[in-house]
């Protein structure tokens, strides 16, 4: 099945992608280690919702936008503190 995402979803899948990249790569120079990824992660989600918020979009729309983006920010954080504290 071939999704074809217009131009709004897909710059909000790769601004997802991208946070989710630095936020790694900032945790891993971090004293300790991947811990610290849930935070920055809830930092961006923060960030997405102050600026939804700014731009007055709203959450059911046709494509994604940044309400999406902070919702999967906040579960890819759940998500590793989940499996942190699950294998930690």
């Amino acid at each position: 099945m071939i999704v074809r995402l217009d131009q709004v979803s897909r710059q909000t899948v790769g601004r997802f992608t991208l946070k989710l990249c630095i936020s790694v790569l900032i945790a891993s120079l971090g004293k300790a280690g991947y811990a610290g990824t849930s935070t920055w992660l809830g930092l961006y989600a923060v960030f997405a919702a102050v600026v939804a918020v700014i731009l007055g979009q709203r959450f059911p729309t046709k494509s994604f936008n940044h309400w999406d983006e902070a919702l999967w920010l906040v579960a890819a954080a759940l998500g590793i503190q989940v499996i942190q504290k699950a294998f930690l």
